[in-house]
């Protein structure tokens, strides 16, 4: 499948609304997406998926979607890594939360 510049254009823009799920000051955090056409075995006509490998904060998760047009496999990519990202920001937010909790009682312990 040929990549047109309409089609790179909307992949970026899409996928740079995904910049405020990563922290800003995590520079490896890293996205490669991937789009093709499946073959054509299909009797209903084309199919094309979409991929996306993502890396950040040393952990890697790759989520891949197939729809019959590209341009909702790419919308339909963005939401799941929407997803994909708000859970790890909000696992990360609650682990923080909870060793602040726990020392804030070992002090108190110790103020005892």
């Amino acid at each position: 499948m040929e990549m047109t510049e309409a089609i790179r254009a909307y992949t970026l823009e899409k996928m740079k609304s995904l910049e405020k799920y990563v922290p800003h000051d995590d520079t490896s955090a890293k996205l490669a997406v991937e789009l093709s056409k499946t073959s054509n075995h299909h009797v209903n006509g084309q199919f094309f998926q979409a991929e996306a490998q993502l890396h950040i904060r040393g952990k890697d998760r790759t989520v891949r979607t197939t729809q019959d047009d590209l341009y909702k496999a790419i919308d339909v990519l963005k939401d799941m890594l929407a997803r994909e990202l708000a859970t790890h920001k909000d696992k990360e937010r609650s682990i923080f939360r909870r060793s602040a909790h726990r020392v804030k009682q070992l002090l108190k312990r110790i103020k005892e």
